[in-house]
């Protein structure tokens, strides 16, 4: 997908976040908790590592957005264009790789209702910088993504829902395997 536009990616972000709710909000507790093999998540452990994920995101975001503000100085209140990209590349690099979560990020047992209520309010959380973000230039702000590499504002943004459309086709795969026992 090419991004065009802050638009572009929260729009994206909303597709992504409003399956996986669909997808979680008929599923009693058994299956919220449901562990198809050793080690695997079940659904409510995916979505709370979502939560975590979006938690730390808000922040970053937050962060990266005040450096760009502080080295522009007063900007316009104006949109700004955004120069449009792409993460598919990063995407394919991860695809078919099994990839493991640092401790930080690992979920700890919260019930999937808590963190559906964290995941919303990340989100509104996010929602509330993006008239700031729209008048930056989020290309000039970067922070290191520990498998990607540097990824500058906008990438970090759209990221989410990458990782968000990862996981929806784990939570998607195991509602078909609790449905086909």
């Amino acid at each position: 997908m090419i991004y065009n536009s802050v638009t572009d990616i929260c729009a994206a972000n909303d597709d992504v976040r409003r399956r996986i709710v669909e997808q979680v909000a008929s599923l009693n507790e058994a299956q919220q908790s449901f562990h198809p093999s050793e080690g695997a998540w079940s659904v409510a452990e995916i979505v709370e590592h979502l939560a975590i994920i979006e938690g730390n995101m808000v922040r970053l975001v937050s962060k990266l957005l005040g450096k760009v503000e502080s080295e522009a100085g007063a900007g316009s209140t104006e949109p700004r264009p955004m120069p449009p990209f792409s993460l598919d590349d990063y995407e394919a690099q991860i695809r078919e790789q099994k990839l493991v979560a640092p401790e930080a990020i690992r979920p700890q047992g919260a019930a999937l209702n808590d963190s559906l209520a964290r995941l919303a309010a990340s989100r509104a959380a996010l929602n509330e910088l993006r008239p700031r973000i729209e008048t930056v230039d989020g290309a000039l702000a970067t922070y290191p993504h520990p498998f990607f590499g540097p990824l500058n504002l906008y990438q970090w943004l759209a990221f989410i829902g990458m990782h968000e459309a990862r996981h929806l086709c784990q939570i998607e795969g195991l509602v078909e395997t609790m449905n086909a026992e």
